[in-house]
């Protein structure tokens, strides 16, 4: 009986080895983008009107499906359960998304040379005017492991303000934004579109932005799976280097990618020339200097307690080969 009892677990072998030849090549191999369909993860619509404005997409041999999300943490999440394939996140959830799984990796990064509206806001009639009068305030960072997490964590610390003295509160986006109209939070820790919408609506005023606080990193992510398909991987492949060609021409174009914005997510136009002209980031290679200061945030989430183990950086990058413009 012996011989049975090896008889399912020889045929599932057999069937991975036909699996493996039936799909032609190693993770590794050169695909075929033709036919497919790239499922993208993205935020309030920043990236599909940049990709649609600057009309890098046409004439792709595959469709690109946009999925909108309000923040990092559930496109993260999206990714993981590979309801999207790829998508934009920042340093912080990326790291986030790293120390929860194994089901991701950074695929390409992106810099914003300046201060591209990630900042401490409080309300414009508010007493506090610097980050030391946060203590004993209410502050939503909005959601936990966020950049607005980590710009609050990392603004404390360089105030000498420890984090257990000021009353944070979690929320997502549209829950902070009322929270902060009505005064249910002195404080408020987030992004763009949230910020310039918050400035715009309410004439919030920022008590510290990001500068020489984070490395102004985002990054293309990408679920491990989708990856291994080399299909697939060939359209992501294909679709970091254009994504990289919209944000150059974005330098250029401001007032076009203003407009389909607008348009796009219905944001009246001075809030959509804000964020246009605070999201101009350019393409970097993921080489040291990039792996460097993401493992620099890592190591400071980790010092925070907002990551609960160490995240190795360098491991998890598989870099797509889209060099800075």
């Amino acid at each position: 009986m012996r011989p049975l009892r090896l008889l399912p677990a020889l045929a599932a072998v057999v069937a991975l080895a036909l699996a493996g030849c039936s799909a032609g090549s190693s993770p590794d191999a050169p695909g075929d983008a033709a036919g497919q369909t790239l499922r993208f993860g993205d935020q309030a619509g920043q990236q599909q009107a940049l990709l649609e404005a600057s009309g890098v997409l046409a004439g792709t041999p595959y469709q690109v499906e946009f999925s909108q999300f309000p923040a990092a943490a559930p496109l993260l999440e999206a990714l993981r359960g590979e309801a999207v394939d790829i998508g934009v996140a920042g340093d912080s959830p990326t790291l986030n998304a790293l120390g929860a799984s194994d089901d991701i990796s950074i695929v390409s990064a992106t810099r914003t040379p300046s201060a591209g509206g990630l900042a401490v806001l409080v309300p414009p009639g508010s007493p506090i005017r610097s980050v030391a009068d946060l203590r004993g305030k209410r502050v939503s960072p909005t959601t936990q492991g966020s950049i607005g997490h980590y710009l609050l964590l990392q603004a404390l610390r360089e105030a000498g303000i420890p984090a257990n003295e000021v009353q944070i509160s979690f929320l997502q986006p549209v829950d902070a934004a009322a929270a902060f109209r009505t005064g249910a939070i002195d404080a408020w820790s987030t992004w763009d579109p949230y910020t310039a919408v918050a400035q715009q609506d309410n004439g919030a005023r920022v008590v510290r932005d990001n500068r020489g606080l984070s490395p102004g990193l985002s990054f293309l992510d990408a679920n491990n799976d989708s990856l291994d398909d080399p299909d697939k991987r060939a359209a992501m492949t294909d679709f970091v280097a254009r994504y990289a060609r919209a944000l150059e021409w974005a330098q250029s174009h401001p007032d076009e990618l203003t407009a389909i914005y607008a348009k796009l997510t219905q944001r009246p136009p001075e809030v959509a020339k804000t964020i246009a002209q605070r999201a101009q980031r350019r393409a970097v290679p993921l080489d040291a200097t990039a792996v460097g200061d993401l493992q620099g945030v890592a190591d400071n989430l980790r010092s925070f307690g907002v990551l609960r183990q160490d995240v190795q950086v360098a491991p998890r990058v598989r870099d797509l080969g889209a060099p800075a413009p």
